[in-house]
C-alpha cells in the first residue's frame, strides 16, 4: 500500500488537553489524519519553532519523500503576530514556506476560524494603534492567502461574505465528534415527565455572547424540566452573580472535561443550544452541537443561527425562536409527546458517521488532494 504522508501547520503549540475550540480543533484534526492512515509532519509552536520544522521538513523533500498536502489552523491573531508578545519575529518566514510548498506542487489548506477582527467589538477592546496594526496584517495575510493556497477552510458558509476572496477558495468545514460507543436506549414511551424530568444538558461558555439567560427563564417554573449547565469555573466565578435571581433546585453546576462529561451526555434527555441571534451567530459552528449529535442527544436550537439551520436540516433536534415564552412551550410539548424524543435520536445517529472529526479529515484531504 502506498504511503500517505500530510503536513500538519499550527502557528501555536499544540494542546494535549483543553476543550476550547482553538485547543481542541487541530489536536482532533491531527488525530484524525492519523486515524486515516497518514504519516504527519508536524509544525507547530512559535515562530522559533516552526523555523526549526520548516528546515527539517525541507530536508526531507529535497531527500525524496513526497507529502499529499499541507492542512494548517490559524491562531486568533494574524499568523505572522502570534507569538505571545505578538512581534513580528521571522518576518514572512511563513508565507516564504507556503510559496515553497507551492512551487513543490503540494496543496494547501488552513482553516480560518475567526473573523472578530471585522466586528465593532474587537476594535472596541485594542488602541487606536494597536488596532490599525493588526488589522494591517489580517488584511495583508488574507490576500496571500487568496494567492498561495488552494483551499481556505471555514467553519460556515456564512464567513464567507466577511472574506474579499474568490469563492471557489472557500470551504465550509464545520467542527465534528467523536464515535461515542454503544447508542443510548432510553424507553421513551413509558416515560412521564412529571414522575422522572427532562433532563437537558448544556456544555460550553457563558460569557456575554452566549447569552443563554433566555433558556433559564423558560424553565423557571417548569417542574417537568432540569438543566445541567456545564461551565469552566473561572466564567462560572466571574458571571454567576448575575444567573443566580435564574437558578432554582433544578438546576446544577458543573465543571467537567472530556471524558468527564460521558456520564452527563448518557443521562441527558436534550442538549441546548440555545444562544440570542447576533450576526456572529450566522456563521458560528460551535463544536458542543456535533458533540451532542455524536452522542445521540437530540438538541434544542435557536432560529436564526447558522447551528439551528445545520439542526434542521439534519432532523435531531428542533429550532426555536430565542424567546422565553416560546421556548418554554416547545419544552412543554415535548414533556408532552416523549416519543419525539426517540425519533429524533434515530436521526442523530443516522448522522454520525458523517459528522466525525474523521470525517472531516478525509473531506480536507480530498478537497486538497
Amino acid at each position: 500500500m502506498e504511503k500517505k504522508n500530510c503536513i500538519f501547520y499550527l502557528p501555536y503549540p499544540l494542546s494535549k488537553t483543553g476543550n476550547r475550540a482553538r485547543q481542541l480543533r487541530p489536536r482532533k484534526m491531527l488525530m484524525a489524519f492519523r486515524e486515516l492512515g497518514y504519516s504527519v509532519f508536524l509544525i507547530q509552536g512559535y515562530s522559533d519553532k516552526r523555523k526549526k520544522r520548516i528546515k527539517m521538513l525541507k530536508g526531507l523533500i529535497a531527500s525524496g519523500t513526497t507529502f499529499d498536502f499541507m492542512y494548517g489552523e490559524c491562531n486568533t491573531e494574524p499568523l505572522q503576530l502570534s507569538d505571545p508578545d505578538h512581534l513580528p519575529r521571522h518576518f514572512g518566514m511563513d508565507f516564504r514556506f507556503f510559496r515553497y510548498l507551492k512551487v513543490q506542487g503540494i496543496p494547501m489548506g488552513i482553516f480560518y476560524g475567526d473573523v472578530y477582527w471585522k466586528f465593532p467589538v474587537y476594535r472596541e477592546s485594542l488602541s487606536f494603534w494597536k488596532y490599525q496594526t493588526a488589522l494591517f496584517f489580517y488584511r495583508s495575510e488574507l490576500k496571500k492567502y487568496a494567492a498561495l493556497l488552494n483551499r481556505l477552510f471555514i467553519p460556515d458558509k456564512g464567513m464567507g461574505k466577511y472574506l474579499d476572496m474568490d469563492g471557489q477558495i472557500l470551504c465550509p468545514l464545520p467542527p465534528g465528534g467523536d464515535p461515542a460507543g454503544d447508542p443510548v436506549h432510553k424507553d421513551y414511551s413509558a416515560r412521564d415527565f412529571k414522575e422522572e424530568p427532562l433532563e437537558i444538558f448544556y456544555v460550553g461558555g457563558i460569557q456575554s455572547f452566549y447569552r443563554i439567560e433566555k433558556l433559564l427563564e423558560a424553565i423557571f417554573d417548569l417542574e417537568t424540566v432540569r438543566l445541567t449547565l456545564c461551565v469552566r469555573e473561572d466564567e462560572w466565578e466571574n458571571k454567576k452573580e448575575s444567573f443566580e435571581p435564574l437558578l432554582t433546585d433544578r438546576i446544577s453546576i458543573v465543571h467537567k472535561n472530556d471524558d468527564e462529561l460521558d456520564e452527563f451526555y448518557r443521562k441527558a434527555d436534550l442538549g441546548s443550544l440555545i444562544f440570542e441571534p447576533d450576526e456572529y451567530r450566522n456563521m458560528a459552528q460551535p463544536v458542543k452541537a456535533y458533540e451532542y449529535l455524536c452522542h445521540g442527544l437530540p438538541v434544542l436550537a435557536s432560529s436564526g443561527t447558522a447551528i439551528g439551520e445545520f439542526v434542521e436540516k439534519t432532523g435531531y433536534g428542533w429550532t426555536v425562536d430565542c424567546e422565553t415564552g416560546v421556548i418554554r412551550e416547545m419544552l412543554r410539548s415535548i414533556t408532552e409527546h416523549p416519543e419525539w424524543l426517540e425519533e429524533k435520536r434515530e436521526k442523530a445517529y443516522r448522522a454520525i458517521p458523517d459528522n466525525l472529526w474523521t470525517a472531516r479529515a478525509r473531506k480536507a484531504a480530498e478537497e486538497l488532494k
